[in-house]
């Protein structure tokens, strides 16, 4: 069973990735569609065809939304792939549905809405470092006594 949703979820991919694609990127949507064949007995096929399915769409400039949907079927594609022992119910669970759906919402938004402010590139390193510090906090305690450095 998660073979086939697999074989739906990559296929959704490859279209989604080449409708508006021409030249190199319809050569690039060929292989995503051999490697996706391949990927069916070869889980590291199936990460081939998403970064075929990637280039192309980099080749072809399409919309937001369309890339969108390319890559959310691409993350299911990948999520259904990797889980071989178990059930597609075990592994497409609400956190993970509403994550992905979730990122691809925000992700159209921001691709699609008009929307421009001067000082964000300045703020945008400081954002990544404060980032990092508050996620690594917790990994960056002292050996003896265990708790985060603060």
């Amino acid at each position: 069973m998660t073979r086939l949703l697999s074989l739906a979820f990559g296929l959704l991919m490859v279209a989604a990735g080449t409708v508006e694609s021409a030249g190199p990127a319809l050569v690039l949507a060929a292989v995503a569609v051999v490697a996706l064949v391949v990927g069916l007995l070869i889980r590291l096929a199936a990460t081939l065809a998403v970064v075929a399915v990637a280039g192309a769409l980099a080749l072809s400039e399409p919309s937001p939304v369309v890339a969108a949907i390319a890559g959310l079927a691409a993350s299911a594609y990948l999520v259904v792939r990797h889980a071989e022992g178990t059930g597609a119910a075990w592994v497409l669970t609400a956190p993970t549905v509403l994550g992905a759906l979730g990122l691809t919402a925000v992700t159209v938004l921001g691709a699609t809405v008009p929307f421009a402010l001067p000082w964000v590139p300045l703020v945008a390193p400081l954002a990544v470092v404060a980032a990092y510090v508050i996620v690594l906090d917790r990994y960056a305690g002292d050996p003896g006594r265990g708790s985060p450095l603060r």
